[in-house]
């Protein structure tokens, strides 16, 4: 059941690493169905769905049952306290651990506002909750005109490690790379969430009336006043060199109306049948019994995945009906994670990337202009390492 709380985001060198990343190490699978909230450390035999069902289950186990954070990954550090308006002030990250009411965190969608800076909209606080700066959704549902979407990006310890450890949630530490021609490779147990979360008031819905089954089929909380629904979870792991991009979504037909609707869904391990164009699954018993065995609450069971990426060619689109679609208004058959993320990059005079995103990239990414640029091994929050805040570092 879900929980709600009053607690207040050169081309040939990618030819060879494309197809080089698919080739899984040859190691024993991770003991799972034992330790299933023991992320697997490595790809062994296993397919890499169900890799990566292992990896959103042990970062979906359990915290607290009845107030934020519930789930592991809700412990992980939020991008926006890894990247400092402010560097001359340092970096100052919290540690949940000794605070007495940790906050949950959410914004816009950094691509949405990117694409289109005029989606921004505020999101009062409610019962003393803090005002939040989310966005109204760039493709919404023709019967969701207002439709806001909240976003906030989760970082594991290790990607924690790395940004804070070489200087990178610093612009001045990024650049230095690029002036040095730093190789930026994140450690294999680097892991990145992205959730986008549904205002539900702003689709007719409150927390205090929802439709008979609706908390059963998705995750709702009240953030800082306001009832919201987890619609879609990206997950990336540095478990192979070039990432595992999977992307999920719940089976509801309020808040995930065109899921699978124009990708259709693949799911080998996961779902029974396999393949969907928007039709309802079941979970399959391995991924049924490892949820089971996490101790997931029942929300959680409704939740499947839509696909993986794990190089530029196959599937060569990848994308998510409520993070891509609805949040950013990125059209489905021109999304692709992998080659997106690719294009994070940073110049020796600090000028970001996101400079070079003029339109939504597919297949195998483009060469950097010059030398005088570094590839940021496709994490894009990166860009937000940027004085001033990142809608600075946009226009440049």
């Amino acid at each position: 059941m879900a929980r709600a709380t009053t607690v207040l985001t050169g081309a040939l060198y990618f030819i060879v690493a494309a197809f080089a990343s698919t080739v899984l190490v040859l190691s024993s699978a991770s003991a799972a169905s034992s330790q299933p909230c023991s992320p697997p450390n490595q790809v062994g035999s296993s397919s890499i769905e169900e890799i990566a069902w292992e990896l959103w289950v042990a970062a979906t186990c359990p915290v607290n049952q009845d107030q934020y954070p519930f789930v592991v990954w809700e412990n992980w550090i939020e991008q926006d306290q890894l990247y400092p308006s402010d560097p001359s002030q340092g970096l100052k990250v919290p540690n949940s651990g000794v605070q007495a009411s940790p906050s949950h965190l959410l914004h816009a969608s950094v691509l949405a506002l990117a694409k289109n800076p005029s989606l921004v909209t505020l999101v009062p606080g409610l019962l003393g909750g803090a005002d939040q700066n989310c966005a109204k959704a760039g493709l919404p549902p023709p019967n969701q005109p207002n439709l806001v979407i909240c976003e906030e990006v989760r970082e594991n310890g290790a990607f924690e490690d790395y940004i804070a450890g070489n200087n990178f949630w610093n612009r001045a530490g990024q650049t230095q790379a690029a002036l040095s021609r730093d190789t930026i490779q994140f450690p294999p147990p680097a892991i990145e969430i992205k959730a986008d979360w549904i205002q539900l008031s702003t689709i007719g819905l409150s927390c205090d009336n929802l439709p008979l089954g609706f908390a059963d089929s998705i995750h709702v909380e009240i953030i800082n006043g306001n009832c919201f629904a987890l619609a879609g979870i990206h997950l990336i792991s540095k478990l192979i060199d070039q990432w595992i991009w999977a992307t999920f979504e719940p089976q509801n037909l309020t808040t995930n109306p065109n899921r699978c609707e124009v990708l259709g869904c693949t799911d080998p391990f996961g779902s029974r049948p396999v393949s969907t164009r928007g039709g309802f699954t079941k979970l399959s018993a391995k991924l049924d019994n490892l949820m089971t065995a996490a101790n997931l609450s029942t929300e959680w069971k409704n939740y499947r995945l839509d696909a993986v990426q794990t190089d530029f060619l196959v599937p060569m689109l990848l994308g998510n009906s409520v993070i891509e679609a609805e949040a950013a208004g990125v059209p489905l058959n021109q999304s692709s994670c992998i080659t997106c993320h690719a294009v994070s990059s940073i110049k020796n005079d600090g000028t970001d990337g996101i400079s070079l995103l003029n339109s939504n990239p597919v297949g195998l990414p483009q060469p950097l202009p010059s030398n005088a640029w570094i590839r940021r091994d496709f994490i894009w929050s990166m860009f937000l390492a940027c004085p001033g805040g990142a809608q600075a570092c946009a226009q440049q």
